[in-house]
């Protein structure tokens, strides 16, 4: 029988830079308020988010969650164990961290606040002897994608505590609804193929092979799509358009605030994520945003998009930097459109059966509930 309701931290540096504030608010909201009572921590206030949930009741604390200037292992201690007293008074039963970083401090002031820590492994990133730390002191680990489950976290006791949930989409907002808006905006003609790559600007999401793909296929246009992350690789982006002489075809658009309006005028979704300093993908979101909107889906065979995409089942993987292999792939879309509809709609009903926002809020919950051994 539970006696009062179960309090859960959700905790994030900010709502303005880091990226995953809206897949937090997802869980946040659909936990069943009779049962849980979310508490949220930044530890910088400000941005829409952070004023929507505001405006929602949602009890929000400004304060450090982890150990700023301090490098010795006691100072580290000391610092937590101080911070965690600003916690202690809230009773919190689960720390959820939403926050990416190896930085293992964070668990050590859950820890020393009486809560059971609990973070999400969104990047492949595992060299670092933090990680392991992090991990080891963590009551629960999600892992976003199966490679993660299975070489990150394979130990025995890592293993039994690691939770495989994906992202989940909202299949409301993402759906086949064609629109032609976005190509009278990019001066687009009804007849091109147009290709959308939603993704930061930074040299690990390899835009650079769609821009050589675009060169060799008349009638290819595409919409790069996201924040410019290294000035340097969008300086070389820039410089690869024009050699090629394709600048009318392929446009840097920035961060688009509607991307499902931006998915509906798209004819293919390519994310072609390279493993440049053993960097793959969690679970990436824009991936299953296009696959809900049934937009058919090329995407590199790396950890996260594998285990979303299959090819000849929900679109095609192609091999990470192999430009002849992607050329084939947009081709097979743009000559075989019965074949590339099917790939659309398998993949939006794997969606609707495994990645809606309902059911990855669901398995959080199981979690919660099976860490604190309650039915």
């Amino acid at each position: 029988m539970i006696q009062r309701k179960i309090r859960i931290l959700f905790t994030i540096p900010n709502f303005v830079t880091a990226g995953s504030g809206r897949e937090m608010v997802n869980i946040i909201e659909r936990l069943d308020k009779d049962i849980f009572e979310p508490l949220i921590c930044v530890e910088t206030a400000g941005g829409a988010t952070f004023e929507e949930l505001q405006s929602k009741g949602y009890t929000i604390l400004v304060n450090h969650f982890t150990v700023h200037n301090a490098k010795r292992v006691v100072g580290i201690l000391s610092a937590a164990r101080q911070i965690a007293n600003d916690f202690k008074k809230y009773n919190i039963d689960i720390w959820q961290s939403f926050n990416w970083s190896s930085d293992f401090s964070e668990v050590l002031i859950a820890r020393f606040s009486g809560a059971k820590y609990v973070y999400v492994k969104k990047n492949m990133n595992w060299g670092r002897r933090a990680w392991k730390v992090k991990s080891f002191f963590s009551a629960a680990i999600v892992a976003r994608n199966t490679t993660m489950f299975r070489t990150f976290f394979k130990a025995p006791y890592l293993n039994r505590k690691t939770f495989y949930i994906p992202g989940g989409v909202d299949t409301q907002k993402f759906y086949k609804n064609r629109n032609t808006d976005i190509r009278t905006k990019y001066h687009i003609p009804e007849n091109g193929f147009l290709i959308t790559c939603v993704a930061q600007l930074v040299r690990v999401k390899n835009q650079l092979i769609l821009v050589k793909a675009a060169a060799e296929i008349k009638g290819v246009y595409i919409l790069l799509v996201g924040a410019i992350r290294d000035e340097e690789y969008v300086r070389e982006l820039n410089s690869l358009i024009d050699e090629l002489e394709i600048r009318d075809r392929v446009r840097l658009t920035g961060p688009m605030p509607n991307v499902a309006e931006l998915l509906n005028a798209s004819d293919a979704f390519v994310l072609p994520t390279t493993t440049i300093g053993g960097h793959e993908e969690g679970s990436p979101v824009a991936l299953l945003e296009a696959m809900a909107s049934e937009v058919p889906c090329i995407a590199s065979n790396v950890a996260g998009n594998r285990d979303l995409v299959n090819t000849n089942e929900t679109g095609i993987l192609f091999q990470s930097d192999n430009l002849a292999e992607l050329i084939a792939s947009i081709s097979k879309f743009m000559k075989e459109p019965e074949y590339a509809a099917t790939m659309a709609a398998n993949a939006r009903k794997q969606v609707l059966e495994e990645n809606t926002l309902e059911i990855e809020a669901g398995t959080f919950i199981t979690m919660y509930k099976k860490i604190l051994r309650i039915k």
